[in-house]
């Protein structure tokens, strides 16, 4: 009776589609803040911001002082708001224009300005976005954040060609104050760090949510001997991560894995076929 002679082992590595992906916004520590809003789809991070004004707001809060925003609202040449000093009554006026007419909203004495925070919430509360957006780029990094949904969802930081199936769904940020306890300063070297490492987690969570997320596993003689999952991007580029994961033993199977059906057998013996057919 033939007997089934097998020079060397026979391995299988399988790449596959990981189904139960770790979520990069809960379960990685990231550097960056990823706040978005959707009527149908719930991204990036866990947060409690009714609207973007709101997010806006908290984070000049957080980083710019009272004078500092004082000094934006003296200076700021905006169509609907401004802060005057009224020399006849000696007092300061934030005034809001409603229906074409200008009136007093809050009135100041000249000793209440100066590090006032009640002045300070003032001007916010009635900052229209663009002024606070402006105010909050000064001791921020900041990207938008846009998503185009047909057929699946896909983000990134510059925008879509389409404009009925995308838009800007919310903003990925950091603090000067957190890039510098990132890079020990706010060098344009360290600001350009920071903004690329707000893109590269912006690509990681798009991967994500595109569903590209692999594992791998290894069989030797039918037996699996090693697997590894939760890898997250293009296939082609997560190749030497996996390869990081991989004893030297098995590391020459992804030299020769097929991407069109992501399996790779070697060391089948060429004459097992033609025994077990006798």
């Amino acid at each position: 009776m033939p007997t089934m002679l097998q020079q060397k082992p026979f391995y299988k590595l399988k790449i596959e589609v990981d189904d139960m992906p770790l979520n990069p916004r809960k379960d990685y520590d990231n550097f960056g803040h990823m706040i978005c809003w959707h009527s149908r789809y719930s991204l990036g991070d866990e947060h409690n911001y009714d609207e973007p004004k709101e997010l806006l707001r908290q984070m000049i809060r957080e980083t710019l002082t009272a004078d500092e925003v004082i000094d934006y609202m003296k200076k700021a040449k905006l169509d609907d708001l401004r802060l005057i000093y009224s020399r006849s009554d000696r007092e300061w006026q934030l005034q809001d224009e409603y229906n074409g007419k200008w009136f007093n909203e809050y009135t100041f004495f000249p000793g209440t300005l100066k590090g006032s925070d009640m002045v300070k919430e003032c001007v916010l509360e009635l900052l229209p976005i663009n002024a606070l957006k402006e105010l909050a780029d000064r001791k921020n990094v900041i990207l938008p954040l846009y998503l185009y949904d047909h057929s699946g969802i896909t983000m990134n930081n510059d925008g879509f060609s389409c404009p009925w199936d995308s838009g800007q769904v919310g903003w990925i940020y950091a603090s000067h104050q957190e890039v510098k306890d990132e890079y020990g300063n706010l060098s344009r070297e360290s600001l350009d760090k920071a903004e690329s490492l707000l893109r590269g987690e912006t690509k990681t969570y798009d991967h994500y949510i595109c569903g590209e997320c692999y594992g791998f596993i290894i069989e030797e003689n039918g037996q699996e001997v090693d697997s590894v999952w939760g890898f997250l991007g293009d296939l082609r580029e997560i190749k030497e991560d996996m390869l990081s994961h991989v004893s030297d033993e098995h590391k020459h199977l992804f030299e020769h894995i097929d991407y069109g059906c992501m399996e790779y057998s070697e060391g089948e013996d060429e004459d097992m076929e033609d025994e077990y057919d006798m």
